[in-house]
């Protein structure tokens, strides 16, 4: 099966799953006193053996899967929720609301996700390792792991000379919009 298959019937189970949730919440369950334990028990089960099933494949991987899990927990809020379920019908729907040709969007999405999971690991460290440049060590590690495995085919010191550019670029017009602040 295909990545894109995988995605595609991941995406119909999620949905379908998060209108079943809405469903039950419509139907005023939730003035029941356990409702919430019931639903973050069947939130967990899930979470858990999606993690499960993923550190069967890539061994370690499921640590990565809870982390990224709980960062999002932290950073969505309902309204994510709510515009996932009422754009379950659309192929593209997301978690992240981002409609499929807004890519300045899914970049700063996937920037501000990278943020808090860094944030958050740091503070897991111990104290004396809770610094700037532990950020940049651990960014660094990132992004030497990254380019080592997903550009293996191409030459990973092209892809990371390109990607300093593009930082540069970023750089450059975060300097500029604070200069055309300040004025």
């Amino acid at each position: 099966m295909t990545t894109e298959k995988i995605t595609e019937e991941l995406n119909r189970t999620m949905a379908s799953a998060l209108k079943e949730l809405q469903r039950l919440v419509e139907a005023d369950i939730s003035g029941r006193r356990d409702f919430v334990p019931v639903v973050s028990a069947f939130l967990g089960g899930v979470v858990s053996t999606g993690a499960d099933l993923v550190d069967l494949q890539l061994p370690g991987g499921g640590l990565a899967v809870l982390a990224s899990v709980e960062a999002l927990a932290k950073a969505r809020a309902i309204n994510s929720v709510r515009a996932a379920v009422t754009s379950a019908e659309q192929s593209s729907d997301s978690v992240s609301g981002i409609a499929v040709g807004d890519v300045p969007a899914a970049m700063n999405y996937l920037g501000q996700e990278l943020s808090v999971a860094l944030f958050k690991a740091i503070h897991e460290l111990p104290v004396p390792h809770r610094k700037p440049e532990m950020l940049l060590r651990g960014v660094e590690a990132l992004l030497a792991n990254l380019l080592s495995q997903r550009f293996a085919n191409s030459s990973p010191h092209d892809v990371l000379d390109s990607l300093c550019e593009h930082v540069h670029m970023a750089l450059n017009d975060l300097e500029g919009r604070k200069a055309q602040r300040t004025h």
